[in-house]
């Protein structure tokens, strides 16, 4: 067995702190990456930083200009449009696979069961509150997961994944920014309407109806895009006002 490469290992490390910070807005939107400032403060040489910022470069979330070095890049309207519309196109053709494939009776009751317990959280009397609205996350987020593994498709995973990066709704967790648009939804009526369209996908999965379950499934991603869109944009407008 081939022992890690030391350097390598480096580069991936430094990658994943400046990735986490820029996720969690330590480091912030159009700011400079310095090199010797950054190898400093994490206690390595400037080769690491300079690989672990190539490789974040790669994942579009810096921008390199010469001259200047790295930039962390900004994100917009424009970006959380895009990047929805792909990861639409994506998990619904996970689920036109999974449909034509056959979900099986064991995939299909642990699908159901993740619905069932989506709706008891949902339903349960009380406020709706920050940590009910967290959970809410992980079992959305548990859902996407588990039919994407159960598509079996590493690339499709991936690229899902790709698209996910955006720093301008969620953390370096995957969870929601809780001061901005990305709280939309998890209000209590749009996980609501989320939960429906959940359990219509898992219908359509069970029925083996491809174009149906992929239909759901953009129309589901598709729904959350057009409602941070439309926040971004209208917060954009503010901002220009006031200035």
């Amino acid at each position: 067995m081939t022992p890690p490469d030391p350097s390598r290992t480096r580069v991936l490390s430094v990658a994943d702190t400046l990735r986490t910070r820029i996720f969690d807005g330590a480091i912030a939107p159009g700011a400079h990456l310095m090199e010797i400032s950054l190898a400093n403060e994490l206690g390595v040489s400037r080769t690491p930083v300079r690989g672990a910022m190539a490789r974040l470069a790669d994942e579009g979330l810096l921008v390199y200009h010469p001259q200047r070095g790295f930039q962390v890049r900004r994100f917009d309207a424009k970006d959380v449009f895009d990047a929805f519309s792909v990861r639409a196109t994506l998990e619904g053709m996970g689920c036109r696979l999974l449909s034509e494939r056959g979900l099986g009776s064991e995939a299909l009751a642990e699908l159901t069961a993740m619905v069932d317990e989506q709706h008891a959280l949902l339903h349960e009397h009380g406020e709706w509150t920050d940590e009910r609205a967290d959970l809410w996350q992980d079992l959305n987020q548990a859902f996407h997961l588990k039919l994407l593994s159960l598509a079996d498709n590493r690339w499709l995973s991936e690229a899902v994944q790709r698209a996910c990066q955006l720093p301008v709704i969620f953390d370096s967790r995957s969870r929601p920014h809780k001061h901005d648009a990305a709280m939309l939804m998890y209000r209590h009526g749009q996980a609501l309407q989320a939960l429906e369209e959940h359990r219509c996908i898992v219908e359509a999965l069970g029925r083996q109806e491809a174009a149906g379950a992929e239909a759901a499934m953009r129309e589901h991603i598709n729904a959350n895009r057009d409602l941070l869109v439309l926040y971004l944009r209208q917060s954009a407008g503010r901002t220009r006002a006031l200035a």
